[in-house]
């Protein structure tokens, strides 16, 4: 929106991929499930654990469960906010399912009341970085750049836009102009100067937000909220401000969610539904960028939502964009998880175009400062030394030419790498048409099927001919093609430049004067046929002949000119040998100065040869100088006899060595070796002089030849260029007198035929009385016949434009229906890729609550055994005890017959100490089955809430089951629809291709039913194994409930011995009572009393045993 735009290459939009970690103890229905459908297996990468076999996904980054918020901003948010700083829009917003952790990864905690906390999101370190940046931009350009920094806060709620900042404010609306674009009118903007400032902002708005809780999420966003930041900066440099604007957009997107799951109602609903609009929107939008990256014209519809709306620019407009996918790892989120990370897939085809926004202003004060330092400089240059100003101004003329030269190439450039561009983007559908055709085909080879259908043999010939249709749009923008292209635009120039030379000219002057010469006498005829028509009668006869005449006169003129365009035509073909010829005498020219060169070169060669020779020999002469000199010196030193004994001569032998070299040698010695050298000097000089003038020979005759052969193509290109205008103008002579003669023959003619046509005029009046009611009479008939004409023609163009309407109606249907069973086709496929996963999911399911039950039978078999071995312990115990009763009762007889005959005091003791010890024996048996039966007792319990809970697994799995059928249902409903509109369209008799292809969408969709039908049975015989095996475990429940009242029972039977033994010791009190008492006959009524009371007990004891052993 500036006029100092700088452009920037194609940003494509990023994407990066945020896996949450699962929590514990939330209470939310999504972290209930521990099974994990995807899997982190490289920082690119992520793979999904689909069926039948997992799918990967590569993205720009992939974060697991342990990634923190500054690795997150590191990878998102960082380059974004130094690209804002430096003047490009940019965009980051985060994408998913509700409760996947979106508001988590842009602001952080939703207890969050520290700025400085490490768990904040990537708003609150974004406005800590960009402050950052601020700051040392200021400090890097000493103060002579300045900041300007404005915070707004929307959000949308229900296709309404709302201020955050103002919460008094009503909604607000979504204006555009050319200079600020796209904006909202009416929001609050606030100025910030720190990271804390805007931190307050943020804080405000964000408590302004609607937030409600729901069953995925305990404080899900209803609203999209919309954080946008604007950096306006200032830099002056010599009285030159550059401004630059930005804007930096932080979206937190509300949640996609399914009412099923969220168990949504009321406003809550509403809020659900407006939500997963704005957001299957931008799907669309998305979808829409797609195809239009990939070649397609498509209208990309913007303005079906507020959302999209205002993220225009971010999505494939002036932004750079990253987007956060954030996807829920958890086998119950499979369906949400699967629709993210295609959405993230799509989003990453489409490319922005993000440049820099920036103006300049106070360009004139430096352009006229800089116009009076060129003054100033010029009268320096002027008084100093004269100025070549013709040659200043051809410099100028050729900057400017080759400056268009530049532009001329750059626009070629920019077509060439547009056609670049296209060529690898086919060259991307290509490789994705073969890779969908061979997995295709993998899949019918692994599924056993050895051919094709019809329908899928046509869908493979219409893949081929698109993929034919890329190929040879791909020939079309090939690089070499753009090659070409460049090489016909240099040969047009060329062209133009033949054009503009003098023989060209020429000839077109003499063309021009020709066609002037004959416009002449053509006028000149029509005046004399004016002035004989002055002279005759004016007839209707006279004027027909005469314009006949002037139409032959036009067809004679028509003929000349195109005799005038031959001879042109076959002066560019003279033109085009003559140029054949000045290239080949220009390579040979070429070839001669190239020989030139290389001789000249050969010459410069022999000549520093000759030079390093000369020099050579005068190194040569100076050493045997030097060896002829040296020679007599010694002999001059071996000729003395110096005294070498006495210590004058010791003392004095430097000063003589330095007087050595200054002796002269004798006169005949030097004479000899000078003669020597100068003799081989002589000789070698002369052979270097032969030399040299061999060459000097051979120079001059390569320079005789090159003068000879420049004279000649002098000669030979004059002479051609004579020739050329020797015959142009030959030429141009001789069509010049054929003219000229042709004109006076058509001239002398027409004048004979103006008499005989005078002369017939008298003739003809008559006639053409008559002939003018005939002509009147056929004018009537022929406007009827014209008018009727004109009416039928009416009718079929309003017939043809309402056949073009219906047929322009049934097109858009048909759009409407490709894309209608498009997103079906979409919607299907991730339904049954959701249907496998769960169907799967609870197979395993029930083959773990099978190990489960078996493992509780097998338990609950030990559990029956032990209690059957308890019981019969008991029985032998509550034997033994009958024994023991009996035994006492003996003994008590006994005792009564010993006390009766004598009593001692001893035995009264012993009697007490085996009572005690019987006691405690009793005791400890009733304690250890006591703590048995309740050990038991658990254990049961356990069992019955396992049973419970896979009772509960079941009745999920009906309903899951009942609510495919449900969907399946209503997608018999939409195919009966199809075909009833389908049924409409066949009764339209013109449309037969059109309903051939109904027919196969409608075939498709019969297949598709009956994919669905056979899953439904696959499904139902699956229902009726779960009831099947649910029918057995509630058998099993029943024996474990009768196995617990048989546990029930026997511990009212431990209950009842428990009474027994309190009964036991009263009677071994009261028994310890009958020993000390006198009177016997009151002792043995009440021993008998006893008995009689023991043997009820044991009948009672003996029918509960009875009614145990049934019951097991």
């Amino acid at each position: 929106n500036f006029d100092g735009c700088k452009h920037s290459d194609s940003n494509s939009i990023k994407v990066f991929v945020r896996v949450r970690p699962l929590t514990q103890g939330s209470g939310l229905t999504t972290d209930g499930d521990q099974n994990l459908c995807l899997t982190v297996t490289s920082p690119n990468t992520i793979r999904l654990l689909s069926k039948p076999e997992p799918r990967t996904f590569t993205y720009d980054h992939v974060a697991d469960m342990d990634t923190s918020q500054d690795s997150v901003f590191s990878s998102v948010a960082k380059n974004i906010v130094e690209s804002c700083v430096n003047g490009y829009n940019g965009t980051i917003f985060a994408y998913g399912q509700t409760g996947s952790g979106k508001t988590f990864t842009m602001l952080g905690p939703s207890e969050l009341d520290n700025f400085t906390d490490e768990l904040r999101g990537v708003i609150p370190r974004s406005f800590e970085y960009i402050f950052f940046l601020i700051n040392r931009e200021v400090e890097r350009s000493g103060q002579s750049k300045s900041f300007l920094c404005k915070c707004s806060f929307i959000e949308i709620y229900n296709e309404q836009i709302y201020d955050l900042l103002d919460t008094a404010s009503a909604s607000l609306f979504l204006r555009e102009n050319i200079k600020k674009g796209l904006f909202v009118e009416g929001a609050v903007e606030k100025f910030v100067n720190s990271a804390a400032e805007a931190y307050m902002v943020l804080s405000t708005g964000w408590r302004n937000r609607r937030v409600a809780s729901t069953s995925m999420n305990r404080e899900s966003s209803r609203s999209h909220a919309v954080f946008t930041m604007t950096l306006e900066s200032k830099e002056s440099i010599n009285e030159v401000v550059n401004i630059r604007m930005s804007q930096l957009n932080l979206v937190d997107l509300a949640g996609s969610e399914r009412q099923k799951d969220t168990h949504t109602e009321g406003s809550r609903l509403k809020e659900a539904s407006s939500i997963n609009r704005s957001l299957m929107c931008l799907g669309q939008v998305i979808m829409a960028l797609v195809d239009v990256s990939n070649g397609k014209n498509r209208h990309i519809c913007y303005r079906d939502s507020k959302l999209t709306f205002l993220l225009r620019d971010s999505l494939g407009g002036n932004a750079k964009t990253y987007i956060i996918a954030n996807v829920h790892p958890g086998s119950k989120c499979f369906g949400e998880t699967l629709s993210t990370l295609h959405f993230a897939q799509r989003a990453k085809l489409i490319k922005n175009k993000a440049i820099i926004n920036e103006d300049t202003q106070g360009n004139v004060k430096q352009l006229q400062a800089e116009v009076k330092k060129l003054k100033e400089q010029l009268a320096q240059a002027l008084t100093s030394q004269p100025v070549d100003y013709g040659r200043d101004v051809a410099e100028t003329y050729s900057n400017v030419d080759h400056t268009q030269m530049l532009h001329e190439k750059l626009a070629l450039l920019e077509e060439a790498l547009n056609q670049k561009d296209k060529f690898i983007h086919s060259s991307r559908m290509i490789v994705r048409f073969r890779e969908d055709h061979i997995s295709r085909l993998e899949k019918k080879l692994k599924e056993g099927q050895g051919f094709l259908s019809e329908m899928e043999s046509q869908a493979l010939i219409d893949q081929l001919k698109e993929e034919i249709k890329i190929l040879r749009d791909q020939v079309e923008h090939h690089p070499k093609m753009t090659r070409y292209a460049a090489e016909n635009f240099g040969l047009r120039q060329e062209n133009r430049q033949l054009r503009s030379l003098e023989s060209v000219v020429k000839a077109e002057e003499a063309a021009a004067i020709v066609a002037a010469e004959v416009e002449e006498t053509f006028q000149r005829a029509v005046e004399t046929e004016r002035l004989t028509e002055g002279t005759s009668s004016t007839s209707v006869a006279a004027d027909t002949v005469l314009l006949a005449t002037i139409e032959k006169l036009k067809a004679q003129l028509l003929q000349k000119q195109s005799d005038l365009t031959a001879a042109l035509q076959a002066f560019e073909e003279y033109k085009e040998i003559t140029k054949k010829q000045m290239s080949q005498l220009e390579s040979e020219k070429r070839y001669l100065e190239k020989s030139n060169r290389h001789l000249e070169n050969i010459l410069e060669a022999t000549n520093a040869y000759k030079n390093k020779e000369v020099s050579e020999l005068n190194r040569i002469h100076v050493e045997t100088i030097k060896i002829l000199t040296t020679p007599t010196k010694a002999y001059n030193l071996r000729s003395r006899l110096v005294p070498l004994s006495s210590p004058e001569h010791l003392n004095g032998t430097n000063g003589e060595g330095d007087d050595i070299w200054d002796e002269e040698p004798p006169s005949d010695m030097t004479e000899m070796a000078l003669t020597e050298e100068l003799r081989q000097v002589q000789d070698q000089a002369s052979r270097v002089q032969t030399q040299l003038n061999e060459e000097e020979l051979k120079s001059s005759k390569l320079l005789q030849q090159i003068a000879k052969l420049e004279e000649q193509i002098t000669l030979m290109s004059q002479e051609s260029d004579l020739k050329d205008e020797r015959a142009n103008k030959n030429r141009d002579l001789l069509s010049l007198q054929e003219t000229v003669n042709e004109l006076q023959q058509s001239l002398q003619s027409e004048q004979q035929a103006a008499e005989v046509l005078r002369s017939e005029i008298r003739d003809l009046r008559l006639v053409l009385q008559s002939s003018d009611k005939e002509l009147a009479t056929v004018k009537n008939e022929l406007s009827e016949g014209q008018s009727e004409q004109q009416r039928e023609m009416s009718q079929l163009s309003n017939s043809l434009i309402g056949t073009q309407l219906q047929l322009d109606k049934v097109q858009l249907e048909w759009e409407q229906l490709l894309e209608q069973h498009r997103t079906l086709q979409d919607s299907f496929d991730q339904l049954q890729a959701e249907a496998k996963f769960e169907a799967d999911q609870a197979r395993q399911q029930l083959q773990d609550g099978q190990q489960k039950i078996d493992e509780l039978k097998a338990l609950l078999t030990d559990v029956v055994l032990d209690l059957m071995n308890q019981t019969r312990v008991l029985r032998c115990e509550q034997s033994q005890k009958d024994e023991t009763i009996t035994h006492l009762s003996e003994d008590i007889k006994d005792i009564t017959v010993i006390q009766s005959s004598y009593f001692t005091l001893e035995q009264n003791s012993k009697m007490q100490t085996e009572i005690c010890e019987l006691k405690e024996t009793f005791d400890r048996c009733v304690a250890s089955n006591k703590i048995e039966v309740e050990v038991l007792q658990e254990e049961i319990a356990y069992a019955t809430e396992e049973v419970e809970r896979l009772t509960k697994v079941l009745d999920e799995q009906n309903i899951l089951l009942q609510s495919s059928q449900e969907k399946t249902a209503k997608k018999d409903i939409m195919i009966q629809n199809l075909q009833q509109k389908v049924k409409l369209f066949f009764i339209n008799p013109t449309q037969r291709s059109f309903n051939r292809g109904l027919t196969q969408v409608l075939e498709s969709q019969e297949r598709e039913l009956e994919n669905r039908r056979s899953s439904m049975m696959s499904m139902e015989i699956l229902l009726t194994e779960l009831n099947a095996e649910r029918a057995a475990k509630n058998e099993e429940i029943q024996r474990l409930k009768v196995c617990l009242s048989c546990d029930n029972d026997m511990f009212s039977i431990l209950q009842e011995n428990e009474v027994l033994r309190k009964q036991n010791v009263q009677l071994s009190e009261e028994n310890g009572k009958l020993v000390g008492h006198k009177n016997h006959k009151q002792r043995i009524e009440y021993l008998v009393k006893l008995k009689k009371e023991n043997t009820k007990l044991q009948e009672v004891t003996i029918i509960s045993n009875i009614f145990v052993f049934i019951l097991i």
